[in-house]
């Protein structure tokens, strides 16, 4: 029995499938804007996590991905929702495919830690990183597509994240309108970021 295609994204975007996989997957991409743009996310997220500087999760962080992993692994133990406010499968395959590329990725980390030598320099994952105007944490049910909006206008891009703790570093695209970003970062709170810090001086 062949998996759903939306399943195969991470592994293609890895180069990890084989011929007949990957021609399933091209063929299905070429039908589907949704799986295309599915796609760009998870090739963008991989760039992003290839680009950063590989930090260690650390115990608290290993704890809260293990519990994520495990509340997604258990979909009995959420709320039942009211009729009229369930939540569509494909928006579920996406917070599952992310789930495991989180994992995927925190196990690689750890795996290149335990085998590095010893090397200064490490920051705390709380530690912000030069140039980083806002600190943020997105809430779980924001989409990718509310995110990417909300980022388009408030005029700022994503510098680093996501750490051990989920949060993710912003910074804007024209430092004349830093404080027109603050605004709309602001009032996005409560509704698509559950967490917000300024750090820009």
């Amino acid at each position: 029995m062949t998996r759903p295609v939306e399943e195969l994204l991470p592994f293609y975007v890895n180069g990890t499938l084989d011929a007949a996989e990957r021609a399933e997957v091209d063929a299905a991409l070429a039908d589907s804007a949704d799986l295309r743009a599915e796609l760009e996310v998870l090739t963008a997220l991989r760039k992003q996590m290839q680009a950063n500087e590989v930090e260690s999760p650390g115990e608290f962080g290993l704890a809260r991905l293990m519990r994520d992993v495990e509340r997604e692994g258990h979909p009995s133990s959420t709320p039942v929702k009211e009729p009229g406010t369930v939540v569509p499968v494909r928006q579920l395959r996406i917070w599952q495919i992310a789930a495991a590329l989180v994992l995927a990725i925190g196990l690689a980390q750890s795996f290149v830690l335990l085998n590095a030598p010893g090397e200064p320099g490490f920051e705390l994952a709380s530690g912000g990183a030069a140039g980083a105007d806002f600190v943020v944490g997105f809430a779980p049910d924001a989409t990718e597509a509310q995110i990417r909006a909300l980022l388009l206008d408030a005029g700022v891009e994503i510098s680093a994240g996501p750490s051990a703790l989920g949060l993710y570093e912003l910074a804007v695209l024209d430092e004349a309108g830093i404080e027109a970003a603050e605004e709309m970062l602001l009032a996005a709170e409560g509704r698509l970021i559950d967490m917000l810090e300024v750090t820009a001086p």
